[in-house]
């Protein structure tokens, strides 16, 4: 197990990890907050902090490293001693310094900077968080507002078939089962009945009989003359 990852565990377990010869790491909580090099939206977290102090002395990480590595306390305060001393030749000669996951440092004049990196944590109010890239989110958005005419254009036309079938049906039910609810009631008109005095036949054939009565009564008078 690397150095930087005895660091890290220990720093889970504890607030700060002191490194004799070179200063203190320490977390703090850190709000999330956006990172213009990844386009990235980074939740709540725990971000790594430093504190400058080349004559430091404590016993407490080589302690837990020694127990780490199933060395003695001599052994891992030596191995840590000559990782701080590496690190600080490094400084004095490049004016910077990065340390895997843990964060990188910088000669600004005369003093020593350190961007720390932020730390994965399992706090359970930040429990389910995950980094949020708005670049992607920006592209995703822009394909659904893309196709949402299209979208807009088949539900427009379902409304439109919905909206025409259905009085068609109602017209169609009504005009076959009671037509008049449709179309009203029949307006035709009534022709009028033709009035038809009944002929008397008995009356006809008496005035036929009066009349033949007249004409023979007739004849017979110029035969008497």
């Amino acid at each position: 197990m690397m150095m930087t990852d005895l660091i890290l565990k220990y720093l889970s377990l504890n607030n700060q990890v002191k490194i004799s010869g070179f200063g203190i790491f320490y977390q703090k909580d850190s709000p999330a907050f956006y990172d213009e090099t990844t386009a990235a939206l980074l939740p709540p977290g725990k971000e790594l902090f430093f504190t400058v102090d080349f004559d430091l002395k404590d016993n407490e990480f080589a302690r837990f490293f020694a127990g780490q590595k199933n060395m003695t306390i001599g052994e891992s305060e030596a191995k840590i001693l000559e990782t701080a001393n590496y690190w600080k030749s490094t400084l004095e000669n490049n004016k910077e310094l990065e340390i895997p996951e843990l964060g990188n440092f910088y000669v600004n004049d005369t003093e020593l900077v350190f961007k720390g990196k932020r730390l994965i944590t399992h706090n359970p109010d930040n429990f389910g968080l995950e980094e949020v890239n708005l670049s992607q989110l920006k592209k995703s958005t822009f394909t659904e507002i893309s196709s949402e005419p299209n979208d807009y254009k088949k539900s427009t036309n379902k409304v439109w078939w919905l909206l025409f079938i259905l009085p068609a049906a109602v017209i169609i039910y009504y005009a076959t089962q009671n037509p008049e609810l449709i179309f009203g009631k029949k307006s035709f008109p009534q022709p009028n009945k033709i009035k038809s005095n009944p002929v008397s036949k008995k009356d006809s054939l008496k005035n036929k009989t009066v009349k033949m009565d007249s004409v023979s009564l007739k004849n017979t008078q110029n035969a008497q003359k």
